[in-house]
């Protein structure tokens, strides 16, 4: 039994809004797509968080755990009090592929029936605002609920491809700045990132996306969407240029200089659920790049 897409739900800033809390955020995407899934959070079993940059930088408790409390999860079904439903619910850090590897982890527990409905949740936003270096994502959060399909449809394979020859092109870390703001000193997150990025991601990509297609037995003809990540600046341009896939290559509206971090691909993925082109498509997909650096790809049949 495969694995298939039950939901997708995003979420920004409310307008006028600017200082946002990334788990407040998270949570309000991870609620909107159960209540259009028409799917009680108690029924989901796993919900993984992949978001990196988060709210006041906090490390622990864990951001899934703070999400689903966000969302009132794990209540007692109150028609049956005996009948206790439980989510199991983890952070999962691995950058811009970070979604991709907790929908693969989510499939396994679906696929093999342990759980009816599992969640990914992926949310960024500036930890403290106006105070970071170098900080060019839009605070943004997206989620999706994957429910088993009792067929093989749905995902059918994971790859992950990894060049760590290029480690030094993104890096982001936390300082301690004793001059702080209003006289707290305060962890200040410090983005860096090397002009060679973009171009290192698109090389890399490319050369994944064949050994992925090689991997699967696809031709590039045989695909008819793919759904990449939206950062860093720059990278949906070049990747199409190359790839060639003119309108099936779904990329998102830009704001300035601005870019989606993890929930990129999610905002892609709701812009081709919106308008039906995802389910109208046999072959799909999807493409995220990482520091490190790592690209991961997933194939989708419908």
């Amino acid at each position: 039994m495969g694995a298939q897409i039950k939901m997708v739900s995003v979420a920004q800033p409310r307008f006028g809004f600017h200082h946002v809390n990334s788990i407040r955020l998270s949570a309000r995407a991870a609620s909107q797509c159960l209540a259009d899934a028409h799917i009680d959070s108690c029924d989901i079993g796993l919900l993984v968080n992949t978001g990196i940059y988060r709210y006041k930088n906090t490390g622990e408790p864990a951001i899934a755990a703070l999400i689903q409390k966000t969302m009132g999860n794990n209540r007692t079904i109150i028609k049956d009090p005996d009948n206790h439903k439980n989510t199991f619910s983890f952070d999962l850090n691995n950058g811009g592929c970070g979604m991709l590897t907790a929908i693969e982890i989510v499939q396994g527990s679906v696929s093999s029936g342990e759980i009816a409905y599992g969640m990914v949740v992926t949310g960024d936003s500036e930890p403290f605002y106006r105070l970071s270096k170098e900080f060019t994502f839009n605070s943004a959060a997206a989620a999706i609920i994957l429910e088993g399909s009792g067929k093989s449809n749905g995902f059918s394979m994971f790859r992950t491809y990894s060049y760590p020859e290029y480690s030094g092109e993104f890096v982001s870390s936390t300082f301690f700045n004793n001059e702080g703001w209003h006289g707290k000193g305060r962890n200040i997150l410090n983005v860096m990132q090397k002009e060679s990025y973009s171009d290192v991601c698109v090389d890399c990509a490319v050369k994944s996306l064949v050994n992925f297609l090689n991997e699967t037995g696809k031709r590039l003809d045989d695909i008819d969407l793919i759904i990449p990540s939206q950062s860093p600046l720059g990278f949906t341009d070049k990747l199409k240029k190359r790839v060639g896939m003119n309108g099936n290559f779904i990329e998102i509206k830009k704001t300035g200089n601005m870019v989606f971090h993890t929930a990129g691909p999610l905002f892609a993925l709701k812009q081709v659920w919106d308008d039906h082109r995802f389910k109208g498509s046999k072959n799909i997909i999807f493409l995220t790049i990482g520091s490190g650096i790592n690209v991961s790809l997933a194939l989708y049949q419908n």
